[in-house]
């Protein structure tokens, strides 16, 4: 077997734009490293909210982990979930070619596999044979999703982070003595104690 040339010679070719991807069905969703895990979180509630019986969570490589924290909220939040967890593998081929001013070296291809999750999650019973099959957590682990105060809550936290402290003292203005870091309503006059540090 021919040993594998040194990469320090060679590039890596970006991959061709694959042909646009056939749409996953509406209740799979495949999850992306950039896309906060509180996206994929209200969108499984909404989908339980809105008929879906079963809901299937995908992904692979570095957000495996992702995927596996979502389903867990998931199931604190709705009622009566089964799960299934299945591993998959994805083949994928990367093509190196010599990189300029390079001679004598030729292309090659190194394949690869990419390790993959996916998560069912029905409220419907699932084939309790499977090996990564879970039964439901009982009724007193789960806290219902108040869709309103969600949606009341991902507004407010629009704005989160601008402004002033609430309760810190005017520009220019006397604070409370010793109140570094004093959450507001407390230490009062001379008040420092029970500051953060």
């Amino acid at each position: 077997m021919a040993a594998r040339p040194d990469r320090k010679d060679f590039k890596r070719v970006a991959p061709e734009k694959e042909e646009k991807k056939e749409e996953l069905p509406k209740n799979e969703l495949g999850v992306s490293p950039n896309r906060p895990p509180r996206a994929y979180i209200a969108a499984c509630i909404d989908l339980f909210e809105e008929g879906e019986k079963t809901v299937i969570l995908k992904g692979r490589g570095q957000v495996i982990a992702k995927v596996v924290n979502i389903a867990e909220i998931v199931k604190r939040r709705v009622k009566g979930l089964h799960q299934v967890t299945a591993t998959e593998s994805t083949q994928v081929v990367d093509v190196y070619e010599p990189k300029q001013g390079v001679e004598g070296k030729e292309s090659f291809e190194v394949t690869k596999y990419i390790a993959g999750l996916s998560i069912t999650l029905s409220k419907e019973a699932l084939d309790t044979s499977l090996p990564g099959y879970q039964a439901p957590l009982a009724d007193d682990e789960v806290v219902e999703e108040d869709k309103n105060r969600r949606k009341k809550s991902s507004s407010a936290g629009a704005g989160a982070g601008r402004g002033a402290a609430k309760g810190a003292a005017p520009k220019g203005g006397k604070g409370a003595k010793g109140g570094r870091g004093s959450p507001a309503g407390r230490g009062g006059r001379g008040g420092g104690r029970g500051g953060a540090r």
